[in-house]
């Protein structure tokens, strides 16, 4: 079995940590350890190279929930690009694909990215229309909201 290997490297405002390797119980430290490493060199934007990723067990898995958990709380993201199919279908099996996203490469990640990011003005500043802006979906003044 090929040990994990963990890069990690800013682009675009992001940090995206390529994995290489396996992923098990062996290595689920490791990586937790790189991926708070890259959070705080790199920001709360990050993706995962799952490209080179062999294989992925549970422990793994919770790794990559738990940064998703802590990244999105800070206000950022995690997307996973190019997993392979034995990692895809890990994934699909455990339904985290419905709640992380994943992108097929990591070209298309960085992508989506740049397209998420993008400053949207009909949102931002109204319709263009002379319009305010749409209201919220969430009514003003709900409590917990």
């Amino acid at each position: 079995m090929p040990p994990l290997e963990v890069t990690a490297r800013s682009h675009a405002g992001r940090a995206v940590v390529r994995l290489r390797g396996e992923l098990d119980i062996a290595g689920s430290d490791e990586l937790r350890r790189h991926l708070e490493a890259a959070r705080r060199e790199h920001g709360d934007h990050l993706i995962l190279d799952l490209a080179e990723l062999e294989f992925m067990d549970s422990q793994g898995l919770s790794v990559i929930v738990g940064c998703y958990k802590a990244a999105t709380a800070a206000g950022g993201s995690l997307t996973l690009a190019g997993p392979r199919p034995v990692v895809r279908r890990t994934l699909e099996i455990t339904g985290l694909h419905r709640r992380i996203p994943v992108q097929a490469t990591l070209e298309a990640a960085l992508s989506a990215g740049r397209h998420a990011a993008a400053p949207n003005p009909a949102r931002d500043a109204g319709r263009g229309d002379g319009e305010p802006p749409a209201p919220s979906a969430a009514p003003q003044g709900t409590p917990g909201v």
